[in-house]
């Protein structure tokens, strides 16, 4: 859903960058500024394209695998105990700074 949305936005970009670029062409001005923002647009299209095609065909699976790696594991979330002792350690400390001073009154 979300690589579709943006399949769509970034493909409006690129196709209205590149009309804009050749009506300027047309007009005899200089295309250069709407071809950068064609191109600046393009490639987050294109990458967008090689994932989605990259579901279906074995072609664009080699494809994506060369140019972004292997998908890394993800990793699953283990609590350290140091980290643990300072978080209570820290707690304990900051209701004795206030309640300290309150049983001392």
């Amino acid at each position: 859903m979300l690589l579709g949305l943006i399949i769509a936005v970034f493909g409006i970009c690129v196709a209205v960058s590149f009309y804009m670029a050749f009506l300027t062409v047309k007009s005899g001005d200089s295309p250069w500024l709407f071809i950068s923002f064609g191109l600046l647009f393009s490639i987050p299209f294109l990458i967008a394209l090689i994932k989605l095609a990259a579901k279906n065909w074995l072609l664009f699976r080699v494809v994506e695998r060369t140019l972004f790696g292997q998908p890394e594991p993800k990793t699953t979330f283990v609590p350290h105990w140091f980290m643990m002792a300072a978080i209570i350690l820290t707690g304990i400390l900051a209701l004795a700074a206030i309640l300290i001073p309150i049983f001392l009154k």
